[in-house]
């Protein structure tokens, strides 16, 4: 798609990520209501997540009826189908369903188009509190609450100091990261440490909030593309651990390699990392 093609994406994107927010929301406010199974990765499911995923696939299959759309609750299609998609729509109907069960309004509605195995476009949308982030690296990235107000270009933080802000999960993998903030300290960096849920993470890099976040963890694609999409539409580069590109769609499952997030590629990363890493999976 030309730039100018992804731009108009933005108010439709929008209004599906609102439709799935209802839902979310109206379950979210109902903590009675709550359905929860376990996924086969154990993490939780609720109504509210295989809610989101209807409206979503439904709508998108209506904004475009060419494109396939895989989602984290349709991601059983055979590698024989997906090998075929040179476009597709890459959905997390609910990202960080556990901050939803907890409560603390950290849980995002994720949606990518990805195009040869890259996410060109993204849209990551907070229910709770009505803000969108949308971008990708043709169109550069923005962040804004309602269709009918000025869009705020956001950029990421270009790094003048020693002090390096970076992002965690509050659960998953501190302690995995730590040889990495380490290596980081004996470079004479000073951490500071941000603990937040979902994609919110690579929002708060996209919007200068924030500088770093390794995941030397388990993620699935839907994990990552909408939000690596306003990572790199803001100015940033997400990696493997090995400085290299993710692919999106390029072998029969799902999940990504050990991942980094940049707000300011142009620092002596792999200097300042050298020792910190695990190898290559």
């Amino acid at each position: 798609m030309t730039p100018q093609q992804l731009k108009q994406l933005r108010i439709p994107l929008r209004k599906i990520c609102q439709q799935a927010s209802q839902a979310i929301m109206a379950i979210y406010n109902s903590p009675r209501h709550w359905e929860r199974a376990e996924k086969e990765d154990g993490s939780p499911v609720t109504a509210a997540d295989l809610a989101a995923h209807k409206i979503i696939a439904s709508q998108l299959s209506r904004l475009n009826p060419r494109l396939p759309v895989l989602s984290e609750e349709s991601a059983k299609l055979s590698w024989s189908t997906r090998k075929q998609w040179g476009r597709y729509w890459l959905v997390d109907p609910l990202d960080g369903t556990r901050e939803f069960l907890e409560r603390n309004d950290q849980f995002t509605v994720n949606i990518a188009l990805i195009e040869n195995g890259y996410p060109t476009l993204g849209m990551v949308h907070l229910p709770a509190v009505g803000i969108s982030y949308f971008g990708g690296i043709d169109i550069g990235s923005c962040k804004f609450e309602d269709l009918h107000q000025d869009v705020e270009p956001i950029f990421t933080h270009k790094l003048n100091s020693s002090h390096l802000r970076v992002v965690a999960s509050h659960r998953h993998g501190n302690q995995q990261i730590e040889p990495v903030l380490l290596t980081l300290q004996q470079q004479g960096l000073e951490i500071d440490k941000v603990q937040v849920g979902s994609s919110l993470k690579f929002c708060l890099i996209a919007e200068g909030s924030a500088d770093f976040y390794p995941r030397i963890g388990p993620t699935s694609e839907w994990d990552t593309a909408a939000a690596q999409a306003v990572v790199e539409g803001a100015g940033g580069v997400v990696t493997d651990i090995g400085f290299n590109a993710l692919q999106y769609n390029a072998k029969e499952d799902l999940l990504n390699p050990y991942f980094l997030v940049f707000g300011d590629p142009t620092p002596p990363w792999r200097r300042w990392l050298d020792g910190g890493l695990p190898p290559l999976r």
